[in-house]
């Protein structure tokens, strides 16, 4: 709801194209352990990184995780 009004758009239309163009708002099932897996491999190449590059990173491997 937040998104649509922030568009100026109705609720079902914003809906309706982002089905159209397969944007899912849901995330990720993944497990601790392969997060853990997914942070370690990301920590071995850019060992000096931080959050930003690691959020790049997760999105690039075409993940959507839930921050907590």
């Amino acid at each position: 709801q937040q998104l649509a009004n922030v568009l100026h758009v109705n609720r079902k239309t914003l809906r309706k194209y982002m089905r159209q163009y397969g944007i899912d708002k849901k995330f990720t099932v993944i497990s601790d352990q392969e997060i853990d897996a997914l942070f370690n491999k990301f920590r071995e190449a850019r060992p000096n990184s931080g959050l930003r590059y690691l959020r790049g990173f997760i999105s690039a491997q075409g993940l959507r995780i839930q921050r907590r």
